[in-house]
């Protein structure tokens, strides 16, 4: 696997399980317009939406796709969070589905509710499985480096992702390919948060770059870091991948998942309306 350190990354197995759905004190949220609504869409399994269908139009906050996972121990539950990477196999190892296989396709943490994990699967295993049944994470990624340049950081990027991505170096930057380049005010909900295990949100009403996005986009920030943590800082760039669906509240969005942070100048943006997870993984209906 040309332009990574492939044969250094440890590959380990990670548990979680398929979570139900949760609701905080009150089954109400409030909308940016100041409606309180149910909010539905993130935990438990997903028939409606899934990996390549359009980010905004649904009636939900923040809809995960496919299976939603987590590990009941809160210690085994960050490392999940931490070592699971975009791209990584998933088996299911209990239930009606047991030996089905899987695909990471994001990470999503709601501050003080849940963090998941999202799993796509195919349709005839995503029927089958339900809240409870076991999955095992093939875990590696995280220590990736790429070649000769030390300056761009990685998170939550699996060597399965980079190898079907095919980024390429040259003249002393990164090519990657991206849906869009956005804005830093984009960013909402997840700002300060350690860049490599959580989400952070994409405003919709921050920028009308966020027309047409689809869960499994890549797309590039500018003046936005996740060296060690997110935030605001000129001349730096990440790149993320959508991994929910938008959301009515104000300051939150579609959520997304940091796979690269550098020096702007370290990358070489390619825009491609092809560069989405269904596409580039081949993910299958």
């Amino acid at each position: 696997m040309s332009g990574i350190n492939a044969s250094e990354l440890v590959r380990a197995s990670y548990v979680g399980e398929v979570t139900s759905p949760v609701l905080g004190p009150s089954p109400y949220d409030v909308s940016r317009d100041g409606v309180p609504f149910v909010p539905v869409g993130a935990g438990g399994v997903c028939y409606t939406v899934k990996v390549g269908d359009p980010a905004a139009g649904w009636a939900a906050d923040q809809v995960e796709p496919g299976v939603s996972i987590a590990n009941h121990a809160d210690a085994a539950n960050d490392a999940l969070m931490l070592y699971a990477c975009i791209g990584n196999p998933v088996t299911v190892r209990s239930g009606a589905a047991a030996g089905a296989r899987g695909v990471v396709t994001g990470k999503h943490e709601a501050f003080q509710l849940y963090k998941h994990v999202l799993v796509h699967l195919g349709r005839d295993a995503l029927e089958l499985v339900a809240p409870g049944d076991a999955l095992v994470v093939h875990g590696r990624g995280r220590g990736l480096r790429i070649d000769g340049l030390p300056e761009v950081s990685c998170h939550s990027l699996g060597p399965e992702l980079w190898e079907a991505w095919s980024p390429a170096t040259s003249g002393g930057s990164l090519r990657v390919r991206v849906t869009r380049i956005l804005p830093p005010e984009v960013v909402g909900m997840g700002s300060g948060r350690a860049s490599g295990a959580t989400s952070i949100a994409l405003q919709a009403d921050a920028s009308d770059g966020l027309t047409g996005l689809r869960i499994g986009d890549l797309v590039a920030i500018r003046d936005w870091d996740a060296t060690y943590v997110t935030g605001y800082h000129e001349g730096r760039a990440v790149v993320a991948v959508v991994g929910t669906g938008d959301s009515p509240v104000l300051g939150n969005g579609p959520a997304a998942t940091i796979l690269l942070s550098g020096p702007v100048d370290a990358f070489d943006f390619q825009l491609d309306d092809g560069a989405n997870l269904a596409a580039i993984l081949e993910l299958p209906a």
